[in-house]
């Protein structure tokens, strides 16, 4: 299903951009145009909001929601490439020319999004400052998925578990973790069995507590560094 787009951004008054990192500072008439021609969606679980094959024709500004970026192997298990919340930015290859989706972007909750043509965003970044914050930011997203990767090499699947529920907790404000175990496998590449073992461990030795299904409480986060030394 692909998702429903209820207005342009400029029927909010701009209330869902004022806030993406990359257009502060932005002049004006660069903002009002940019409102002009963005487009407001809505996706109801499950949803696509792009496909893996798809040209990388826009970027997308997460307002309200969860949505992953996953693929499947060759084995036919789900490989899930990251997770985007509130105020993330998706722009997998965008600036990339002739480029397709390598993985598809699903909603994993109600989402809100705004889609920011390729052709209106590269206008964009032809302000300096805007150029400069790119570059800051796409530093920032090469550093994050390094450390994602990182998680892969850990051996143990404990050390492992522990290093990715740190690691969504550097990336909230709150100390509570929302992740299924099949979100969870798709990260770091072990059996949901093996990774509910894991959280019983971690529970058990203070570290972390289960307050829902798919909800875990950071009881500890420098005994998690110390273990992971993440």
């Amino acid at each position: 299903m692909k998702p429903q787009v209820p207005d342009h951004c400029k029927k909010c008054g701009g209330e869902c951009l004022k806030n993406v990192e990359f257009l502060i500072g932005l002049p004006p008439e660069k903002v009002a145009t940019l409102l002009q021609r963005a487009q407001r969606l809505h996706l109801r679980k499950g949803e696509y909001l792009f496909r893996e094959g798809d040209p990388c024709n826009a970027i997308y500004i997460i307002h309200r929601g969860r949505v992953k970026l996953s693929a499947y192997d060759q084995d036919g298990l789900e490989r899930i490439a990251g997770i985007f919340v509130e105020h993330d930015t998706m722009w997998e290859g965008v600036l990339v020319p002739n480029s397709q989706y390598s993985a598809s972007a699903i909603a994993m909750t109600e989402v809100d999004c705004c889609r920011l043509a390729r052709r209106d965003f590269e206008e964009a970044i032809h302000e300096p400052e805007v150029a400069l914050r790119i570059i800051g930011m796409l530093s920032k997203k090469l550093h994050d998925a390094n450390r994602r990767n990182l998680l892969k090499s850990i051996a143990d699947p404990k050390e492992r578990v522990a290093g990715l529920l740190l690691y969504r907790y550097r990336r909230q404000t709150g100390d509570v973790v929302t992740l299924r175990l099949e979100e969870m496998a798709g990260l770091i590449a072990l059996r949901p069995e093996t990774i509910s073992r894991k959280l019983k461990e971690l529970e058990r030795e203070g570290y972390v507590k289960k307050t829902g299904q798919s909800s875990i409480q950071i009881l500890d986060p420098d005994g998690l560094m110390e273990m992971v030394n993440y």
